[in-house]
């Protein structure tokens, strides 16, 4: 029983010891690792929309989101007519990747005045990926023994009183054993009574009357 349990503590202690919990940690992102590409630009007519389109580029070891962008438009002149500041918050680029976006907003001129556009990036926040430190091999034996000792210990006893009354001294072994001793003392019993129920018929034949002369 002792042995069972030991090696069951062992075997949850190694499970738990090879698991390593992780957490986010949102921070700053490094703007300077972060570019804007394959960049496009329409304005619908009616009620006019401006809407952008464009790739952003992560090349920084984190993943981003809630990217902040400001999109200026210019004229033929290059003269800034309209500006247009959003926060992606939907937006989310891994590290080491890219991911296409849409800013939308309303024109403040008329469509034939925008010409071109700039966009820069104001500001993202990173998502770090952090471990927790793995607490020592002594204090996760204990808490798992705290928390699993007392049903080991019923598994242990239950263990160990099944073998019990499977053993050689068990009731039901015992009883099966005068059974049998029983059974054989019966069956002497009848062998012995055959045995002198014969005797006693041989016995008959011999001593009956004889036959006149």
């Amino acid at each position: 029983m002792k042995q069972f349990i030991a090696r069951s503590a062992c075997l949850f202690a190694f499970s738990a010891s090879a698991l390593a919990c992780s957490y986010h940690n949102a921070s700053p992102a490094e703007v300077d690792k972060l570019s804007i590409s394959k960049t496009s630009f329409s304005v619908s007519d009616g009620p006019g929309m401006v809407t952008s389109l464009a790739t952003l580029k992560n090349a920084s070891a984190d993943s981003v989101r809630d990217v902040m962008l400001e999109v200026k438009y210019f004229d033929a002149s290059h003269v800034l007519i309209d500006t247009v500041t959003q926060s992606v918050d939907e937006l989310v680029v891994p590290a080491s990747g890219e991911v296409a976006f849409r800013i939308s907003d309303l024109a403040s001129r008329p469509k034939e005045a925008y010409a071109s556009q700039e966009i820069r990036i104001v500001s993202a926040e990173a998502i770090k990926l952090h471990r927790k430190p793995s607490p020592s091999v002594m204090s996760q034996v204990l808490d798992i023994l705290y928390s699993w000792g007392p049903m080991l210990l019923l598994i242990g006893v239950y263990i160990y009183f099944i073998k019990r009354a499977n053993g050689k001294d068990s009731p039901q072994n015992r009883m099966m054993v005068l059974l049998e001793s029983q059974s054989a003392h019966l069956d002497a019993q009848l062998r012995l009574l055959e045995r002198l129920a014969v005797a006693a018929e041989a016995q008959a034949s011999r001593s009956g009357p004889h036959a006149p002369g």
